[in-house]
């Protein structure tokens, strides 16, 4: 399921249709999806003209640059997502029935929107400085109003709890743009919905320190590591701030502190680095995994370890594991195919496992839990404010995997 399909579905039936937007709104929206499915710089003005039905120059008559389109499009989702808040702030009724009516509505816009949703991850690092600003701010809002009535449903949680708890659900039903599990758009709705109630029930723990108030860099490597390791590591984090197009191989060789065409001994191209980047990345991740649930006596166990192997590889490799879920696109056509096996089997060994664990959760449901579990973790470690330590993000995967 996905794009216009989705949208048409999920309409029928209801009492009112939305508003058709306009031809500029859906010039942003389908500029959005590519976006997200391809990436920003790999994505050009024509296919956006030719999605939408219309020659390329046409497109100038709504917006001069790609840079616009992407503006525009950021600051529609955003109006949405402020519109959601102000929903969530004026409903009636006790606080458990307007948080499920609110969670209901985030679901329907994010299945109408599953193609783009995205954007709130990735894509927005192209945005000018207002653009971000106000893109955050619209997504901190509807967290603010989302946690003031989770509030009043649990006053005797703190402050920073109830926030957690409702960017966790956010982030649970936001899942359904990552991956491309086949679901009924009404299936979606209520299985997201319910995803995001448990994350909203859950219980945490008491954060363990204060820990840094921002995500940490990747662990340096040692003093005696090889050039090309040092290059690797150096590569994450400019690849992650400015994209794989946003970075010129002597800018990464600079930041391991190797100069000039030094670099290219090590790596014929920044494709085959970033290559290795996700070779080295699904390597450690798979020894990390295996060597937590290898020797468990039950699916139970093997599920406990695996959360906390996956958890502990992400919040102490943020940088890494935000390139591996972002640049994707960007990997030579073969690398993709044999990365894209190995992304495939990480997910179905989580599948197995909850399916195993909770015989009620199978197939898409099962699959839309996990992905809401995973995305979970990859939006929290991966935030540049740290809203919960490790040991309290565990809950909330379990909270996701269960419901």
């Amino acid at each position: 399921m996905g794009g216009r399909a989705a949208v048409a579905e999920q309409d029928v039936g209801r009492a009112a249709a939305p508003r058709r937007p306009d031809r500029k709104s859906q010039l942003a929206r389908i500029a959005a999806d590519l976006f997200c499915e391809r990436g920003y710089y790999t994505v050009g003005l024509g296919e956006i003209a030719t999605e939408a039905g219309i020659t390329g120059p046409a497109i100038y008559r709504h917006f001069r640059n790609k840079q616009a389109i992407l503006a525009y499009a950021a600051r529609d989702l955003s109006a949405a997502l402020e519109g959601l808040a102000r929903e969530v702030a004026g409903r009636h009724g006790s606080p458990w029935q307007r948080l499920e009516g609110a969670v209901l509505e985030v679901a329907r816009l994010v299945v109408e929107r599953r193609r783009g949703v995205r954007l709130y991850q990735w894509e927005r690092r192209y945005l000018e400085p207002a653009d971000h600003a106000g893109f955050t701010a619209a997504i901190r809002s509807l967290v603010e109003e989302l946690a003031a009535v989770l509030g009043r449903a649990r006053p005797r949680l703190p402050a920073a709890d109830l926030s957690t708890l409702a960017a966790a659900a956010l982030s649970a039903i936001a899942s359904l743009g990552t991956h491309r599990t086949q679901v009924s758009a009404r299936a979606a709705e209520e299985a997201l919905c319910g995803l995001a109630m448990g994350v909203l029930a859950a219980s945490l723990p008491p954060r363990l320190a204060a820990g840094p108030a921002t995500a940490p860099r990747e662990p340096e490597p040692g003093e005696f590591a090889s050039r090309r390791e040092r290059l690797l590591v150096s590569a994450l984090r400019p690849f992650r701030e400015h994209g794989f197009h946003g970075v010129t191989m002597e800018e990464l060789g600079a930041a391991a502190g190797i100069g000039g065409s030094s670099v290219y001994r090590h790596f014929a191209s920044k494709a085959e680095l970033l290559a290795a980047v996700y070779y080295r990345a699904a390597d450690r991740l798979a020894a990390t995994v295996n060597a937590a649930t290898e020797g468990a006596g039950d699916p139970g166990e093997a599920l406990r370890g695996l959360v906390d192997a996956y958890v502990g590889f992400t919040f102490l490799h943020s940088d890494l594991a935000a390139v591996y879920l972002s640049e994707y696109e960007n990997l030579p056509a073969e690398d993709r195919h044999t990365l894209r096996k190995v992304q495939r089997e990480h997910v179905e060994q989580w599948v197995r496992l909850v399916t195993a664990v909770n015989g009620k959760a199978r197939g898409a449901h099962a699959r839309l839990a996990v992905h809401a579990a995973l995305n979970i973790v990859h939006d929290f470690s991966m935030s540049r404010r740290r809203l919960a330590d490790p040991e309290q993000v565990k809950p909330l995967v379990f909270a996701a995997l269960a419901s």
